[in-house]
C-alpha cells in the first residue's frame, strides 16, 4: 500500500489533476515553464522538497524515502527552537546565579562581615598595584607574588584605578562563578557528538546547574580568590581548542595560568584533553600546551616566587607533617588514611559526580585526573583544605567536568535520550544543591553573617579622623574597608605602636581554630590592654572606637 498525503485525490483523474498543480507550482517557483521544466527534473524535484515540509505532517504510512523526508522536515522546524533555547538556558542561569552571589556577598560587605583573610588581604594588595607600589602585603610582611603567583591581579588593578573599592573583586568573582554556566555549555556542545540530536540538550542539561552547584556555593562563600575566575576561563580555553580557535585557546590558558599558580594542573588536562578531542591544527601540538604548564611552574613557582619570597609564607608548609615536621601530628599509615577518606571531605566530589548524573564514571581514565588535586587537598594540614570546603575545592572542579564531558560524550554514542529527559534531569540537580549547599537561603546556611545592616557610612564617618596613609589595625569585619593603604591588618595580628585601631562593638570574628589570629580570647586580651598602652581614645560612637597611636 503506497502512503499519500492527508486529502490526496482518490480517483486517477483527480490525482493526475493535483500531480499537474504540484508541478506548474513548482516549475513557476524557479521562473521555468512547460517544456523548459521538463528539461531540468532534477531541478524540480530538488525544488520540491521546500514543499514536503509544509505538508510533512500530513503522512500516515511512509517508505524509506519518505521517512527520511519526515526525518530531515522535523529536523529543520526543530532547529530554530534548539538555536535559541540551547544558548538562554545557560545564560538564564547564569544571570540568575550572578545576581544571587553578588546580592549575598555585598551583604556581608556593607553588613561589616566580610573577612579579613583573604578580602582585605587581596584588596590590599590590587591597590597596592595601582597605587605603584608593587605586590607588598601588609597581612604578610612581604612581597605577595612570593606567596602566590597571581597575575591576574594586574588587571584588577586596571580596573580599581578607576573605582578603587572592594565591591570590584566581588563583582569580577561572582561573574567568574556565574559564568561557568555558558562557558560550560560551549564546552559541553563542542565535545559531544556534533551529529546527535540529543546534544545540545543534554549540554543544557550538564551546564545550566553548574553554578548552583554546593561546591561552587562553597566558593561564593568565601568572597573573592582569583581561581573563582579561571574555571570558566578554562572551559572556554578547551572549547576553543576542540573548535580550532588557536589564538583564543592560548590566551584563554596564559589567563588560567595567571589566576594561581595551581592551575598549571589546569592547564595540563587541557593539554590533555587536546591530545585526543582537539581540533586537527591543535591535537598535534597538544604537548606544547603541557610544556607551557610545566614550565610556568618550573618559572614561575621554582625559581620566581623563590626569588623574590622574603619572608613571606607558601602552601607546601600545610604538608609538612608528612614528613615527620609536625609534632602534633605523625605521617603514620593511620593518619594518611584517615585524611583520604575523611568523611567531611568525600561528599563534595560525590556531590559533583551526582550533578553531573554520574557521566563521569563512564570516563574512567578521565576521572582519574581528579585524583591527584583532590589528593593535594585532603592531605593538606590546613584546615578547612583539607574539608574540601571554601574556595579550595576550585582546583578539583575542571578535570570532572572533563570527565563529565567524556561521560556525556560515550553515553551518547551508546544510547539516545528525549530532550524533555535531558531538560528535565535539570530538576534533581538542582534539587541536590539546594539539600546541599551552604549559600543562604540553602538548607546548610546560615543566613546570620547575611543579614546584619549597612553600616559603612558609620564606620566612614568614624575613621574619617585617621590620615589615608597611616598603619591601621582594625577588627576582621571592617579591615577590607580600610585596606587601601600601605599597611592595614586584622586586629589584634601584627600590632605595633604606630598602629591607629579600629574597633566594633559585637564584631564579626572569623574564626574556626585555637591557632587563628582572630582567636575571640586573644582579641578581647588586645582590648583590654589598650587604656594602659599609651594610646588615647579618640571616637567612640558606641559601636565604633578609635584609639591612637602609641604616644599621640
Amino acid at each position: 500500500m503506497t502512503a499519500r498525503p492527508c486529502g490526496w485525490p482518490t480517483d486517477a483523474s483527480s490525482r493526475s489533476s493535483h500531480r499537474s498543480f504540484l508541478w506548474a507550482a513548482t516549475s513557476s517557483s524557479t521562473g521555468r515553464t512547460g517544456r523548459t521544466a521538463r528539461r531540468r527534473p532534477r531541478r524540480a524535484r530538488t525544488k520540491l522538497r521546500c514543499w514536503q515540509p509544509a505538508v510533512a505532517g500530513c503522512w500516515s504510512t511512509t517508505g524509506d524515502s519518505r521517512s527520511g523526508a519526515l526525518k530531515a522536515a522535523r529536523a529543520l522546524e526543530a532547529r530554530p527552537v534548539e538555536w535559541w533555547i540551547g544558548p538562554t538556558l545557560p545564560v538564564l542561569a547564569a544571570a540568575l546565579a550572578f545576581a544571587w552571589y553578588l546580592h549575598g556577598e555585598l551583604q556581608r560587605l556593607y553588613g561589616l562581615t566580610g573577612s579579613a583573610w583573604d578580602l582585605a588581604y587581596d584588596q590590599q594588595v590590587i591597590w597596592n598595584v595601582s597605587a605603584g607600589q608593587g605586590f607588598y602585603s601588609s597581612f604578610a610582611r612581604a612581597d605577595f607574588l612570593g606567596i602566590h603567583f597571581e597575575l591576574i591581579f594586574v588587571v584588577l588593578a586596571a580596573v580599581e584605578r578607576l573605582w578603587p573599592n572592594p565591591a570590584v573583586l566581588l563583582i569580577f568573582s561572582s561573574a567568574g562563578l556565574a559564568a561557568t554556566a555558558p562557558a560550560a555549555y560551549l564546552f559541553f556542545r563542542a565535545l559531544l557528538p556534533p551529529d546527535r540530536a540529543q546534544t545540545p540538550w543534554v549540554a543544557v542539561a550538564l551546564a545550566a546547574p553548574i553554578p548552583f552547584w554546593a561546591a561552587i556555593q562553597e566558593t561564593a562563600r568565601d568572597f573573592f580568590h582569583p581561581e573563582n575566575m579561571a574555571l570558566a576561563l578554562a572551559l572556554l580555553a578547551a572549547w576553543a581548542g576542540i573548535r580550532g580557535h588557536r589564538v583564543a585557546m592560548w590566551v584563554l590558558c596564559l589567563l588560567v595560568l595567571a589566576c594561581k599558580e595551581d592551575q598549571v594542573y589546569t592547564v595540563g588536562v587541557i593539554g590533555l584533553l587536546m591530545r585526543v578531542y582537539g581540533a586537527p591544527e591543535i591535537r598535534k601540538h597538544w604537548r606544547f600546551i603541557v610544556y607551557l604548564a610545566a614550565a610556568w611552574f618550573l618559572i614561575g613557582t621554582g625559581i620566581v616566587q623563590q626569588h623574590i619570597r622574603n619572608g613571606g609564607y607558601t602552601d607546601f608548609i600545610y604538608y609538612r607533617w608528612l614528613f615527620g615536621l609536625d609534632p602534633s601530628r605523625a605521617p603514620t599509615l593511620d593518619n594518611i588514611v584517615a585524611a583520604i577518606f575523611n568523611p567531611r571531605a568525600l561528599p563534595t566530589p560525590a556531590g559533583i559526580i551526582a550533578g553531573m548524573f554520574a557521566l563521569p564514571l563512564l570516563a574512567p581514565r578521565w576521572l582519574l585526573l581528579a585524583i591527584p588535586p583532590y589528593l593535594a587537598d585532603v592531605l593538606s594540614g590546613h584546615d578547612p583544605q583539607n574539608l574540601l570546603f571554601l574556595h579550595y575545592v576550585m582546583l578539583l572542579l575542571f578535570p570532572l567536568v572533563v570527565a563529565g564531558g567524556v561521560g556525556a560524550r560515550r553515553f551518547l554514542e551508546i544510547r539516545s535520550i528525549r530532550p524533555a529527559y535531558a531538560l528535565a534531569a535539570i530538576i534533581p540537580a538542582l534539587l541536590l544543591s539546594w539539600g546541599t549547599g551552604r549559600f543562604p537561603p540553602m538548607v546548610g546556611s546560615n543566613s546570620t553573617d547575611y543579614s546584619r545592616p549597612n553600616a559603612v557610612a558609620q564606620l566612614e564617618k568614624a575613621t574619617s579622623l585617621i590620615p589615608a596613609d597611616a598603619p591601621v589595625s582594625a577588627d576582621n569585619g571592617l579591615a577590607v574597608w580600610l585596606a587601601n593603604r600601605h599597611t592595614i591588618n586584622d586586629f589584634p595580628d601584627k600590632l605595633d605602636a604606630t598602629c591607629y585601631v579600629v574597633l566594633q562593638r559585637n564584631a564579626y570574628v572569623q574564626f574556626r581554630n585555637p591557632t587563628d589570629t582572630n582567636n575571640p580570647a586573644v582579641r578581647q586580651a588586645a582590648i583590654d590592654d589598650l587604656p594602659g598602652s599609651g594610646r588615647r581614645l579618640l571616637y567612640d560612637d558606641g559601636t565604633f572606637q578609635v584609639w591612637s597611636p602609641i604616644g599621640d
